[in-house]
């Protein structure tokens, strides 16, 4: 049997490529998707109406508690469950838009996040026409 002798040199070597190794966090879920939802058919989300963000998640810790924001505040948590045909994982957390217009929305699960810009459309805007401004009837 033949013995190998380590230099300092040698070890300093493999120090530097343990100690990344050592201090990475552990394996986490990473946000696969991240969209926003109607809740159902019938019901359009929309500024006072409830919305789904849905974020899905793979991984090995796709089970861990999520964080949802909106324009950077948390509007809810959740914790994901299972999909039923792959091994991926699902949270979802119900938004009521209060106006609308453009928003920034972010899924945190410990160390990774995804994010999407998700702009809510006013479904009667405004046409520029002063008629409906102008006060009707008659003066007799």
């Amino acid at each position: 049997m033949k013995s190998t002798k380590l230099t300092g040199l040698t070890v300093a070597a493999m120090a530097v490529v343990a100690v990344p190794a050592l201090l990475a966090p552990s394996a986490a879920a990473e946000v696969d998707r991240l969209r926003v939802d109607n809740v159902s058919d019938t019901e359009q989300c929309t500024v006072g109406k409830p919305c789904y963000i849905r974020v899905r998640l793979t991984g090995a810790n796709r089970y861990e508690q999520v964080a949802v924001a909106v324009n950077g505040t948390v509007i809810g948590y959740s914790v994901p469950w299972a999909e039923t045909w792959d091994d991926a994982t699902t949270a979802e957390v119900t938004w009521v838009p209060n106006a609308y217009g453009r928003y920034t929305i972010t899924a945190r699960q410990g160390n990774y996040m995804g994010t999407i810009e998700h702009t809510l459309q006013n479904p009667n805007p405004a046409t520029g026409s002063a008629g409906g401004l102008l006060p009707t009837g008659s003066a007799g």
